[in-house]
């Protein structure tokens, strides 16, 4: 993996954390978001740990499963990348 491939994975992993923290505190599984959002479980569960890069729409979809604004899921430490 190079450097870039590493930022975008922690940043992936951070985002994945910061939804799965408010999805914890909303007292909500993994299978309710995922249906709310009209996804399985599983890709749900990807997007929590990280392990895929998903679309800002996706994201709006999971905003709106947890009843918060999109940018509350955006509020995560930037990664920033050497330039």
């Amino acid at each position: 993996m190079n450097e870039t491939d590493n930022l975008r994975k922690e940043f992936l992993v951070q985002l994945g954390q910061k939804i799965k923290q408010i999805r914890i505190k909303k007292n909500m599984s993994q299978s309710e978001v995922a249906n709310r959002c009209g996804k399985e479980r599983q890709s749900y569960q990807r997007v929590e740990t990280g392990n895929i890069n998903a679309s800002i729409w996706y994201l709006q979809h999971i905003a709106t499963a947890l009843d918060i604004e999109l940018k509350e899921l955006l509020n995560t430490k930037l990664v920033k990348p050497k330039l």
